[in-house]
């Protein structure tokens, strides 16, 4: 089954995420550091489609998603931060994310790329 990747260093915000998620039908899994993930070749294999937050102890979100589009072919990748501006979104999309969102996240806004790129179940 096709899974979103949640990979955040706040617990509060990979659940919250999580939660909405799988209201939605959609299946997640969880990841509190990019090297968590790395490490997890099931979950890289699963996946399809990572939310990634900039700002985490060890590897960026940014140079995680770099990371996945060298093992992946053209992963859907949507970046989150709470102190992002214009120079990130535009650094984000010019690796090949398919959005860049501030927080606190628009929920419609996610959930719109999310039906956009993966169909839930």
């Amino acid at each position: 089954m096709k899974t979103i990747v949640i990979v955040d260093d706040e617990r509060s915000v990979r659940s919250a995420l999580s939660n909405l998620l799988m209201s939605e039908g959609y299946t997640t899994a969880l990841f509190a550091c990019a090297e968590d993930l790395l490490a997890d070749s099931a979950a890289l294999a699963q996946a399809a489609a990572f939310i990634i937050d900039v700002r985490q102890p060890g590897m960026s979100g940014f140079e995680l998603f770099k990371a996945l589009t060298r093992q992946l072919d053209k992963p859907v990748g949507i970046i989150i931060s709470g102190d992002g501006d214009e120079n990130m979104l535009w650094y984000a999309i010019s690796l090949g994310a398919i959005a860049f969102l501030h927080k606190p996240i628009d929920i419609d806004m996610l959930l719109e790329h999310i039906r956009r790129e993966v169909r839930p179940g």
